[in-house]
């Protein structure tokens, strides 16, 4: 199997080499327009590799354009920059070459039901990156929820924490800490729960880095959620967290409690007379969801196969990006929003 990777900057290059590394795949194409930096990109797999000591698909490069490349790969990975997601997406549709794609296709919720149409009309395999469905941790918590463990649901509880602050120039172009940060926990939590988000507010400071505030954003945040069987949520959200990569979710329902991201890396440290402190803290989101990539990469390989369906087809963006649009809006207003409908 032939699979090739469109865009080489951080997450492109995690995907390659762990295409690399997954069985069935027996070359990694690197497609960039740079050839420096897609040699770059080749030699520090090459070197990966070698240190890994594992078997490894071979790993070639190319600076032609995407389209000519197509025709001979079996899958393609994009992940290029966020606003060359839906022109990438479309062509690669209509040369029905099975598709892994990063988040987001669209920026906004009529941008994307109209994509999402058109794509999924081509009949083409597409997977947009919303890694976390793929995460073993997470698929448990569902199926607790899904098999009644939880009972009746009444509280949701997730943190959103990254370790490292941002760049300072990406800041102006991120969108926003709902489309950037939480549009993640905007998709997994309906999902893992099973009920909708019917009421969101969105409150934030800014107490780490003053260039948020230029551009009406946050660093430092509170969401509350109500859903449609009344049970209510939260997330916290921080740009900056020295403690560390700090992502969970908790359920608790009326039979139980049940979590995901808890574990001797989790960054607490408790202050109980037998507490401990964290071994190996997360370090970064890629740290902290290696086996949720690494089942990513394998569910692509499966797909295009056709031994598995895409969990995250293109309309299933559409409630997360509802719930950013609704986050913004409470963040910029004050007030609780009603998320639009997708149905």
């Amino acid at each position: 199997m032939r699979v090739g990777v469109a865009g080489l900057g951080r997450i492109g290059a995690m995907h390659a080499r762990n295409l690399a590394r997954t069985p069935g795949v027996d070359e990694v194409v690197l497609i960039g327009r740079d050839a420096g930096r897609t040699a770059a990109v080749q030699s520090r797999l090459e070197q990966q590799r070698t240190a890994d000591g594992a078997a490894w698909a071979s790993v070639s490069s190319t600076i032609d354009p995407l389209a000519d490349v197509l025709p001979s790969v079996d899958g393609i990975l994009v992940a290029s920059a966020t606003d060359t997601h839906a022109d990438l997406a479309r062509v690669v549709a209509e040369s029905r070459t099975p598709l892994l794609i990063e988040k987001p296709l669209a920026l906004g919720v009529d941008e994307l039901t109209s994509l999402s149409r058109d794509l999924e009309a081509t009949g083409t395999p597409i997977m947009v990156a919303f890694h976390r469905r793929y995460d073993p941790g997470y698929q448990r918590l569902r199926r607790h929820v899904l098999d009644g463990d939880v009972g009746t649901l009444r509280l949701v509880q997730a943190t959103e924490n990254d370790h490292y602050a941002l760049p300072l120039d990406y800041i102006p172009q991120s969108h926003g800490m709902w489309l950037d940060l939480l549009v993640h926990d905007f998709d997994i939590i309906p999902w893992v729960v099973g009920d909708p988000v019917v009421e969101i507010s969105m409150i934030g400071s800014v107490l780490d880095e003053p260039v948020y505030g230029d551009h009406d954003d946050t660093d430092t945040a509170m969401v509350t959620l109500r859903f449609a069987s009344g049970a209510v949520g939260s997330i916290g959200a921080l740009r900056r967290s020295d403690a560390g990569q700090d992502v969970r979710l908790e359920v608790t329902g009326s039979k139980g409690a049940y979590g995901a991201g808890y574990g001797p890396r989790t960054p607490i440290t408790s202050t109980e007379p037998d507490g401990t402190a964290p071994e190996n803290p997360y370090d970064t989101f890629g740290d902290r969801f290696v086996p949720a990539f690494e089942e990513e990469i394998a569910h692509f390989v499966r797909m295009i196969r056709g031994e598995s369906e895409s969990l995250t087809p293109p309309a299933a963006g559409l409630v997360a990006t509802a719930l950013a649009e609704a986050a913004a809006e409470s963040f910029h207003t004050g007030r609780p929003v009603r998320p639009r409908t997708t149905a």
